[in-house]
């Protein structure tokens, strides 16, 4: 009998399947959908706690990707962990400022961080990933400062 886990466990590489991302992805847009369609903006710090977990413990405890990724078909393709941490990080910030500027009754500030992550989200669920196009742009600057 084989010891293999029943879930597979992904802590030791440096690739996640495109499926689980996905699934990521959806619960962080159907998060905000319904934030803004009951207007209540509070439901953001699930989204953020979600994110939280993830980077902090990885994605296998990310409640997102045990939810919605069984949605998707499972994928070959893969994503780069450095990627995600940086998509990541970018989840993590607008939904902060989202959360922060409606505590503090900046709702222009809250709903405009929410568009943005939500079109990050939309254009990456669509197969074009915003954050790895600016961390692509990021580390060419980087490396182009340091030349110089």
């Amino acid at each position: 009998m084989s010891n293999q886990p029943l879930l597979p466990t992904y802590e030791c590489v440096d690739d996640v399947p495109l499926h689980r991302v996905r699934g990521n992805q959806l619960g962080i847009l159907l998060s905000v959908i319904l934030s803004v369609s009951t207007g209540q903006l509070w439901i953001l710090a699930l989204p953020l706690v979600v994110q939280l977990i993830s980077r902090t413990y990885g994605v296998n405890y990310n409640p997102f990707v045990r939810l919605f990724a069984p949605l998707f078909p499972v994928s070959a393709r893969t994503e780069s962990r450095e990627l995600l941490r940086f998509n990541n990080l970018l989840a993590i910030l607008f939904l902060v400022v989202a959360l922060v500027a409606y505590a503090l009754g900046f709702l222009t500030v809250a709903y405009v961080a929410l568009g943005m992550l939500t079109v990050a989200v939309v254009l990456a669920l669509s197969g074009f990933c915003l954050g790895c196009f600016m961390y692509f742009h990021w580390k060419q600057y980087r490396l182009k400062r340091k030349i110089s």
